[in-house]
């Protein structure tokens, strides 16, 4: 699937700010598991890595679905050949 690159490219961004704030914030807090604050800064590393290949023109295409969490009803991407067992959409990933 194409995509229009400023426009991912300005939602990333605000993303990373988003997570960059998120922990910042955590990281001042003390009473935070430290396994939450690396998980908040490997996403973050995550998104500007993604950022440099869409910039790079490493990424031309976005082979990602947009599907809805089974549990939580938040939405996500996801590859468009993950097996459906293997999917947070489906029941059976979560009845495992």
């Amino acid at each position: 699937m194409n995509f229009d690159k400023e426009v991912t490219l300005r939602n990333l961004k605000a993303l990373a700010c988003t997570i960059e704030k998120k922990w910042i914030m955590l990281d001042g807090d003390p009473n935070i598991n430290s396994d939450l604050i690396d998980e908040v800064k490997h996403d973050l590393m995550y998104v500007c890595g993604v950022m440099d290949d869409i910039e790079c023109d490493r990424i031309t295409e976005f082979p990602l679905v947009e599907k809805t969490n089974f549990m939580t009803g938040k939405t996500y991407l996801e590859e468009p050949d993950l097996p459906y067992f293997c999917s947070p959409s489906s029941e059976t990933f979560w009845s495992s």
